[in-house]
């Protein structure tokens, strides 16, 4: 067969094609679905949103198949090319030489038949769809791809591939495949112990919980009055002890879902550099690999828990101008889940040589204007929540409901002003010699310590107010691109004579500013 010719996806792209086009459609299916529970409903409506639900899927189903049959790709020697659109006809070329990442998913059903779904984003993407997808087709498409941007390619005979084999040069009649693996410049495998550390540390059961409460709260809309009437009257007649007991099993088991959540996400972990690329790898029902170069590497951050802390542990996670990686919807590439803290930054420099040795003494925020942090918090969330929460239960709710909400806003403001204290106690910055800046910061009870070089600063603003300006103190704030935005890093209430210092060493300026000026470079 002809290896020049553009290749379909595999078949199994139609049904991954046409539950993604499915899902898109979930608030329709959610409510229609809680709308057909309700005891009240009529025979006219249920009529109505089961042929909506039906439309839906015909419709999708067949966009589904037009999307499939003109969609189309060719991995050749000089890029990849997409060829994609129903109604209005696209085509995508991609030199290899503008490859930034490259992601691989594969699903555990894909794996049997030697399928995955590859994402593919160059420096020029603008928005966070990648540009170039594909949704099934054979691992040896990524990994011509992967050879093609190495400039890495042999020729082997036809036998040596797959039956939809990735095209050779124009002057070659065999395709290509592989050599050897290289053996990698440094590698990382997450053990047993580590990964189960990773997972029993993790606070992710917050909003597993709260995602229970919630469910449980809509229950009572749609599910029958006396249904929800006969579980109350049961909750109601409980000893205290079972009411608690169903408290912890409802927190257990938001525990377990995040703790198993993690097991499977982080499973077979494993990081490794050869020349210029770092590679991660991991996932039990999905293996989700990244490839992408270190150029693209625009800052690594040190992250810790208050509970991580205190275990004297840390995750690091590598802030890249792609967004080809996804920890928990942040768009960061995690390089290690779990490693001792004292490991850390000597563990990482086998893969990010240009990480100093030793973390240099970071210089604090000073003492006298640490409480700043504490009245901001207080005063925002007193403003924005806690008062108008308190006003509002007077107008519209009994008396008691608003004696109970200002007990539990006054708990919640000291909360917030002991949240204040940790990041006002946790902020601190510092210029590793010759060319880096290290910036901490402490946020939602997490410390972060962030290591940019100086030329990946995208802008660096001192902002200071007259009021700031009689007490000597400023903000400063450190732009990161971060996947195809902006990461902002605040340093805030710092001695002005730092700010200007390390404004200075960024940027020289022509002249020495006024003090109460703004400056951006």
């Amino acid at each position: 067969m002809k290896t020049d010719q553009p290749q379909r996806l595999a078949p199994v792209a139609l049904l991954i094609i046409w539950i993604r086009g499915f899902i898109s459609w979930w608030p329709l299916f959610v409510g229609g679905g809680l709308s057909i529970l309700r005891a009240d409903m009529s025979f006219n409506q249920f009529l109505l949103w089961g042929g909506l639900i039906v439309g839906v899927l015909v419709l999708t189903l067949t966009w589904s198949i037009l999307h499939y049959l003109r969609f189309t790709y060719l991995v050749a020697p000089n890029g990849l090319t997409i060829n994609s659109g129903v109604l209005i006809r696209k085509v995508n070329h991609i030199p290899y030489d503008r490859i930034q990442t490259v992601q691989r998913q594969q699903w555990f059903f894909l794996k049997p038949l030697g399928l995955e779904q590859v994402a593919i984003e160059t420096a020029g993407k603008e928005s966070k769809k990648a540009e170039g997808m594909l949704s099934a087709v054979p691992v040896a498409v990524a990994d011509a791809i992967n050879r093609y941007r190495q400039g890495n390619v042999q020729p082997v005979t036809p036998d040596a591939t797959d039956n939809q084999a990735i095209p050779a040069a124009p002057d070659q009649t065999s395709t290509t495949a592989a050599p050897a693996a290289p053996v990698a410049d440094a590698a990382y495998k997450i053990n047993g112990h580590d990964l189960n550390q990773y997972a029993l540390t993790s606070l992710g059961f917050i909003p597993i919980i709260s995602g229970i409460l919630w469910l449980t709260q809509k229950a009572q809309e749609y599910l029958p009055d006396s249904w929800y009437k006969n579980a109350e009257h049961a909750i109601t007649g409980l000893a205290v002890y079972l009411i608690i007991g169903l408290t912890l099993i409802i927190l257990i088991l938001g525990f377990l879902i995040s703790y198993l959540n993690i097991i499977q996400k982080y499973y077979h972990f494993t990081l490794d550099r050869t020349g210029d690329e770092l590679r991660t790898s991991r996932g039990f029902f999905q293996t989700n690999t990244v490839s992408a170069r270190l150029s693209r590497l625009q800052a690594v951050r040190f992250k810790q828990s208050i509970l991580r802390q205190w275990l004297h542990l840390s995750t690091v996670q590598a802030l890249l101008a792609s967004s080809a990686a996804d920890d928990q919807q942040n768009n960061d590439l995690v390089l290690m889940p779990v490693i001792p803290e004292r490991q850390a930054l000597s563990s990482m420099r086998a893969f990010v040589s240009w990480l100093p040795e030793t973390s240099p003494k970071l210089q604090p925020i000073p003492v006298s204007n640490r409480w700043y942090y504490m009245r901001n918090m207080v005063l925002g969330h007193l403003t924005l929540l806690v008062l108008p929460a308190v006003l509002a239960s007077v107008f519209w709710l009994h008396v008691s409901w608003w004696l109970w909400l200002v007990l539990a806003g006054l708990i919640w403001l000291v909360v917030m002003a002991l949240q204040g204290q940790y990041a006002a106690t946790t902020a601190a910055i510092a210029i590793a010699p010759p060319k880096q800046l290290i910036i901490q910061v402490g946020e939602m009870w997490t410390r972060q310590r962030y290591f940019v070089r100086k030329k990946d600063i995208q802008a660096m603003t001192i902002k200071q107010s007259i009021w700031m300006k009689a007490r000597g103190v400023a903000h400063l704030e450190v732009h990161i691109r971060k996947g195809n935005s902006d990461q902002t890093v605040n340093s805030r209430y710092m001695a002005v004579d730092l700010a200007k210092r390390i404004m200075t060493w960024y940027q020289p300026l022509p002249s020495v500013p006024q003090e109460g000026d703004n400056h951006a470079a």
